[in-house]
């Protein structure tokens, strides 16, 4: 039985892992996509790790495009993550 749960556990925490979405582990950095020189082109959402949370910024790549989310709320559903309301709090309530 022990072996049973610890199978269905392992199996459980693969699909997590390899369900997760790539983009939300993606780092966005102002000066690795548009250099001084540059014009935006589009604009995307990334995932803010630290906060949580996902941010509008633009775009000078096209390439680099698909290594973000088109819009707030495709980042938002992907990445868990909490509305601008929400609070950075640890959910406990007196």
């Amino acid at each position: 039985m022990e072996k049973m749960i610890f199978c269905i556990l392992a199996l459980t925490l693969i699909a997590v892992a390899l369900g997760a979405d790539q983009r939300c582990s993606n780092k966005y950095y102002v000066d690795d996509e548009c250099g001084a020189d540059e014009s935006p082109i589009d604009q995307i959402f990334h995932f803010n790790s630290d906060s949580h949370k996902c941010y509008e910024a633009d775009i000078c790549d096209v390439n680099s495009k698909s290594k973000y989310f088109s819009s707030r709320e495709d980042c938002q559903r992907e990445c868990d993550a909490r509305e601008d309301s929400e609070e950075g709090g640890v959910g406990l309530e007196d």
